[in-house]
């Protein structure tokens, strides 16, 4: 039963009650008055005499009993009415227990139980959607700080002996000259990889960065900086034209992850053709592609494939496509292309 006819029914038999306790005690204190008043006219069976009525003008004194009787059904009400309400109320105390517990404790594996359908049952199944999303949100942060700490250690150690190497200027210097190309590199990938745990960070698109996007546009200007960085890889681009609703940057940043990780896997000399249809992005290289056993992986941060750890790079670059997509309402997937490679499926809601 829902919870305003749980209150109004329980406010209207205290109500009730409170009305028939006043009634029966004013009939009561009403009846105990006539019969004392009339008790002196006794030997009277058949009819009082005329001065029954001047006896009853005595009985005068009915006023404090039923005050007395008014009140009391009052109070009797607001109690049973107290009652009724702290019954009825009595799942809010859990909410507030458990907003208690989760601040003071910060334990955000706490959960209401739920029973009934009625509107506080529904809070509480909102409430435990709420913390399954704050639980969610605080493991991926401690994950992505746990990763990240990780990653940075092997380029940080490795730019920071080869830093050594050069202060203590031991070095002949041909390998002087390969030390100082190995720190700018390290330092290269330091920036890219700070760069993309930042991006990872985010959580959702800023709502005042949203706009109108020709994704058509931006897929052929991503398809030319990718040329221009990859010059040894032919792209195939057969677009038409697609409007979505996405903040530019996050959607070319990912457009151009798409395109470079196309390009790193593509054979020397190879072909990466790409193709957008009704708001859905395909991008197929044809290079060796994807184990089945890591094709479920290639979205998770910091995945690297055992045949691609040689490759630079630190594993984020899909992580933050997959991010990007779904902070736009939309889907990414991988799977291997007929003939050999990998077929990337990214699709955006149109209009």
């Amino acid at each position: 039963m829902k919870l305003r006819w749980r209150l109004a029914l329980a406010s209207a038999l205290a109500a009730a009650v409170s009305v028939i306790v006043v009634i029966v005690a004013a009939y009561l204190i009403t009846c105990r008055r006539v019969e004392s008043a009339l008790g002196r006219f006794d030997g009277y069976p058949d009819r009082p005499p005329a001065g029954v009525l001047a006896g009853l003008a005595d009985v005068d004194d009915l006023g404090w009993p039923f005050f007395a009787v008014a009140l009391g059904g009052l109070v009797l009400s607001g109690a049973l009415g107290w009652l009724a309400a702290r019954a009825a109320l009595r799942p809010v105390n859990h909410f507030r227990d458990a907003a208690r517990r989760v601040a003071t404790t910060r334990d955000l594996t706490t959960r209401i139980q739920v029973t009934g359908d009625d509107e506080l049952a529904s809070l509480a199944r909102s409430f435990n959607t709420m913390l399954d999303a704050l639980e969610r949100s605080a493991k991926a942060q401690k994950r992505l700080v746990a990763d990240a700490s990780h990653e940075l250690r092997t380029p940080l150690t490795a730019v920071r002996t080869n830093v050594e190497l050069l202060i203590r200027g031991e070095l002949p210097p041909e390998d002087r000259d390969d030390v100082s190309r190995a720190v700018v590199s390290g330092l290269e990938e330091l920036t890219a990889l700070v760069s993309d745990v930042v991006e990872l960070a985010r959580d959702e698109e800023p709502a005042a960065l949203v706009e109108t996007v020709r994704l058509d546009e931006l897929v052929r200007r991503e398809v030319a900086r990718a040329a221009r960085h990859w010059p040894a890889t032919s792209y195939t681009v057969s677009v038409e034209p697609s409007v979505v609703r996405g903040v530019p940057e996050r959607l070319a940043r990912a457009v151009a992850n798409l395109l470079d990780n196309a390009a790193k896997y593509s054979p020397p000399a190879g072909r990466v053709e790409v193709s957008l249809r009704g708001g859905v992005l395909t991008v197929r290289d044809h290079g060796p592609g994807i184990a089945p056993e890591d094709l479920p992986h290639v979205f998770d941060r910091f995945y690297r494939a055992p045949a691609a750890r040689s490759l630079p790079g630190s594993g984020l670059g899909l992580a933050i496509v997959g991010q990007v997509v779904d902070s736009h309402g939309g889907s990414v997937s991988a799977a291997p292309a007929p003939g050999g490679g990998t077929l990337v499926r990214l699709a955006l809601p149109v209009g």
